[in-house]
């Protein structure tokens, strides 16, 4: 039969090991950094368990290291337990009220050295009630690890209270379940990283799943109008070619299906673009963004050439460097597009001024869009560039040439927002700012 200090030492150096355990799997991720603690503080009990066999001091030292395990431990938990069940709003009392938290479980801990072990083991049955309730509402495998790991802690503490009582094959047992009690700590690092890879898949089906439901809805919908505005058109040309006076009204149904073809050209671009940006994402080059923005306007100017178009450049500056790739063009022609669409006027009014800004010590080169559009109003203003808005059937939506143009400002760390044109006025136009960074911040 093994030795008694043998079996110490084995049980040290097990706890050592999955100290270093925990800290790999915290370094990837997968585990709390109050779990690393945990198992600090119980490898520093066991060893200097060990060296009891030659200091009996060591014996209460140790002890001191198992009350500071169980703090950290009901710490942790009640921590889950709190964010889990009582979802507090992030205001100065909730900062107070949780900074109180460790203190009083400071004060509880280690008044529970001078009381007897019973108390410590009613102590381990709330925390474990805590923790179960917490794994009914999550169902992660490593809470059902971290609860087998407190109910060890207290099995060791009832055990311990046997052997005081000198009970037959209390001692016995007690090196049983502490081997148990350590090899859960194992179990629980083992586990962490798994079931967080397996949140990580999930997360990326479903919003794979939620990206095709976007593009289903959204080709749904807008393929079909564009679809019944050419068929419309088409079917009202034959009424009017009986009547030659009535010409006029033919190039009107020809100019409406050609636009509603260029409409579905840009839409099945922009899908293209949007989803090259979510799967891969686009290396980013040194591009002069001035040179790029006269190219789009140019593009604009000369596809919109049947409606009365005035687009005016506005530049302080001739050359401004940023990273960026192909896709630029797309976000400034989609912007135009945008105010083109959503306007009502004869004239189409668009002025593009660009100048240099710094912000917290950074260079960037800001651009406004400022139309005689329809507006924004002041509750929209915050989710035009979401998904939600740009696929929403109960209003006209931006056909995703906002959302593709949100998602290239974000590849690109740019910022972008809308304001009203006249501040107050949401009526008379539209102010869409773009800051893009300078390529050397």
């Amino acid at each position: 039969m093994l030795e008694e200090p043998l079996i110490d030492l084995g049980i040290a150096v097990y706890s050592v090991m999955i100290v270093f355990l925990f800290i790999f799997m915290y370094r990837r991720g997968g585990i709390l950094f109050s779990w690393v603690l945990i198992t600090v503080a119980n490898a520093f009990a066991n060893l200097l368990f060990y060296f009891r066999h030659y200091d009996p001091i060591f014996r209460i030292i140790g002890n001191i290291f198992y009350f500071l395990a169980a703090l950290i431990l009901s710490y942790s938990v009640i921590g889950m337990y709190y964010k889990t069940f009582l979802k507090p709003k992030r205001n100065s009392n909730d900062f107070n009220a949780r900074s109180k938290i460790p203190i009083i479980l400071i004060v509880f801990t280690f008044s529970l050295i001078n009381i007897i072990q019973i108390s410590l083991c009613v102590f381990l049955v709330v925390i474990g009630g805590l923790l179960f309730k917490v794994y009914l509402e999550k169902r992660l495998i490593t809470h059902i690890f971290m609860l087998l790991a407190v109910i060890n802690g207290f099995l060791t503490l009832f055990i311990s209270i046997l052997h005081n009582s000198e009970v037959e094959g209390a001692w016995e047992l007690a090196y049983f379940v502490k081997i148990i009690y350590v090899t859960s700590f194992l179990a629980t690092g083992l586990s962490a990283p798994m079931e967080n890879r397996i949140k990580v898949s999930e997360k990326r089906y479903f919003e794979a799943f939620n990206r095709a439901e976007f593009y289903k809805d959204l080709f749904a919908h807008d393929i079909s109008n564009i679809l019944q505005n050419i068929q419309s058109s088409i079917d009202l040309i034959p009424f009017y070619l009986k009547d030659s006076k009535k010409l006029e009204k033919i190039e009107k149904f020809l100019s409406i299906a050609n636009e509603q073809v260029k409409r579905g050209a840009l839409l099945n671009l922009n899908v293209r673009r949007l989803s090259e940006l979510e799967n891969s994402g686009t290396s980013l080059n040194k591009i002069n963004v001035i040179g790029i923005l006269r190219e789009a306007v140019d593009y604009i100017k000369s596809s919109s050439a049947e409606k009365s178009l005035r687009i005016t450049l506005n530049n302080e500056i001739e050359e401004f460097i940023i990273k960026a790739n192909g896709l630029l063009r797309d976000l400034f022609e989609n912007l135009m597009n945008n105010s083109i669409r959503h306007n009502k006027n004869q004239i189409v009014e668009i002025i593009i001024n660009v100048s240099k800004v710094n912000r917290e010590g950074l260079h960037y080169v800001r651009i406004e869009f400022i139309d005689n559009g329809v507006g924004i109003r002041e509750e929209l203003k915050s989710s035009i560039f979401q998904r939600l808005y740009c696929n929403n059937r109960g209003q006209e939506g931006t056909g995703l040439g906002l959302c593709l143009v949100q998602e290239i400002v974000k590849n690109y760390n740019g910022k972008i927002w809308v304001e009203d044109r006249i501040p107050g006025d949401y009526k008379q136009g539209s102010n869409f700012v773009l800051l893009l960074p300078e390529a050397g911040n």
